[in-house]
């Protein structure tokens, strides 16, 4: 039952990412693919939500 259970939270996580990133694309592809801007502001916006995240999650010393 273990072993169904680490599957199971990795799939959850695979998916999750995923999504995240899917997202990502989907916001770039509008804004670069469609129109020809470049726009920084969704990478830097994905890079701050990644940094804050690493920073909430990383256990304290």
């Amino acid at each position: 039952m273990e072993e169904f259970a680490r599957i199971s939270a990795y799939l959850v996580s695979l998916a999750i990412m995923a999504g995240i990133y899917s997202i990502f694309c989907l916001g770039l592809n509008i804004q670069w693919g469609y129109t020809g801007l470049f726009n920084i502001g969704i990478a830097g916006f994905f890079c701050i939500g990644a940094y804050t995240s690493a920073l909430i999650t990383t256990p304290k010393p």
